[in-house]
């Protein structure tokens, strides 16, 4: 009993602590938003917002927070900078939100789900300044706060794939119309606020229907679940028409390596930290994902890891877009095929402490790390070799984790002391 109540109160602490820390960075990020809507691209609060205000008041613009700026206009100076502040603000706390949903979807318990969630909110790349000066420019990260559309693309975007994985889980058994239109209007939604999103999805979903079909879906369930990217690519025609039309002289060519060598030095080990936490997951866990997978299509059955192919599925387009394409034209120098590939890096994040969570807890229960209630098989000796380097490479891959953690709570706090992106 007196351990139940000793639970019940450290629980409760725990939440109140959360809601504080949580409340108190949501004040921060309105804060940030706010300066950044008053200072132009460069110099103090340097972001992409003011210009991205500019060409919403101009009346141009690709993107559906464009309409949002408009309509804000019609309040006073204060309202109009506020608003926009809030709105940006909702979408940075409706991705952590949403994150945590994820990870307990995928068994982490809630406590274990709160900190990991603000721990993929936070995580950038694993900065070495002998190998890039720069804490963020050269790398690529997940978590960005000074670029509008793509705040706003990653809370639609994750509500896309979380809805896309109920979908094409349930699909073989039974197809839901309204899960359909509801997946159609979300994707549309997310390419009307930024293209990048569906650029790195759509072939990786594309992927998955073929094989989903193999594997006995339903012919007639591929075919209306393919049907709900027409939306979306009526979307991405108007956005072609306005950043590449005739007019604007831009266009997009092959160039590879342009794009990774724009802003890095060392664009190889750049890419390489970028991800230092999710590969270290990756070589932990990739044979026993492959033993699995090639199980599930000699057994005809659902793929036991969907998340894990779908995210390192698009990771790869990504990483194949960002290092072959580029835009011409006055677009030339933003780099803008790094955003979808900087999704990727957030959610590959998400992913990879899931498994993270499972690998610790199938290595030992003393560890007190996960809450997790993923089932695992603790009948292995505990006493094994391979146990012990395993719990060592989990320790390593932990320190890894919270060194990108600290180096994205660092930029996140100098960032909203109004220092510039470019920052050391």
């Amino acid at each position: 009993m007196k351990n139940d109540n000793a639970k019940r109160i450290t629980g409760t602490i725990f939440i109140i602590i959360s809601s504080l820390c949580f409340a108190f960075y949501c004040f921060r990020l309105v804060l940030l938003h706010y300066n950044q809507t008053l200072y132009p691209i460069t110099g103090k609060y340097e972001s992409d917002l003011f210009a991205h205000i500019e060409m919403a008041l101009d009346g141009w613009g690709y993107s559906i927070l464009a309409v949002f700026f408009r309509l804000f206009s019609y309040l006073n100076d204060f309202g109009f900078h506020f608003a926009i502040a809030v709105l940006l603000c909702i979408f940075e706390a409706g991705t952590l939100a949403i994150t945590f949903i994820l990870l307990r979807k995928y068994g982490l318990g809630t406590k274990s789900a709160i900190v990991f969630s603000a721990f993929t909110g936070f995580a950038m790349p694993f900065y070495i300044r002998a190998i890039q000066p720069y804490r963020y420019i050269g790398y690529q990260s997940g978590s960005i706060w000074h670029n509008s559309t793509y705040i706003a693309m990653k809370f639609f975007a994750l509500l896309c794939i979380i809805l896309f994985l109920a979908i094409s889980e349930k699909y073989k058994e039974k197809l839901s119309a309204g899960s359909l239109i509801a997946f159609a209007l979300l994707l549309a939604a997310t390419t009307s606020v930024k293209t990048n999103f569906i650029l790195v999805f759509a072939p990786v979903a594309l992927l998955f229907l073929i094989v989903d079909a193999i594997l006995g879906v339903k012919i007639k369930n591929i075919i209306f679940s393919a049907l709900t990217v027409i939306p979306s690519i009526l979307v991405i025609l108007f956005q072609e028409y306005v950043l590449f039309g005739e007019d604007t002289g831009n266009g997009i060519i092959i160039d590879p390596l342009y794009s990774v060598y724009l802003r890095a030095e060392k664009p190889y080990f750049t890419m390489i930290l970028s991800l230092a936490f999710p590969l270290m997951v990756l070589f932990y866990n990739i044979i026993p994902v492959l033993k699995d997978t090639i199980l599930d299509f000699k057994e005809k059955r659902g793929l036991t890891h969907r998340f894990f192919i779908l995210s390192w599925g698009m990771w790869f387009v990504g990483f194949a877009e960002l290092i072959l394409l580029r835009e011409t034209g006055a677009r030339e120098l933003d780099d803008n095929f790094a955003w979808g590939y900087d999704f990727c890096v957030f959610v590959l994040f998400v992913l990879s402490v899931i498994y993270f969570a499972r690998n610790v807890s199938s290595l030992t229960k003393k560890i007190k790390l996960c809450d997790m209630s993923y089932k695992v098989d603790t009948s292995k000796n505990d006493k094994s070799p391979a146990k012990g380097i395993g719990i060592a490479y989990e320790v390593i891959a932990f320190a890894v984790l919270l060194y990108q953690v600290y180096c994205g709570v660092y930029f996140f706090v100098r960032l909203s002391e109004g220092l510039t992106f470019f920052m050391q």
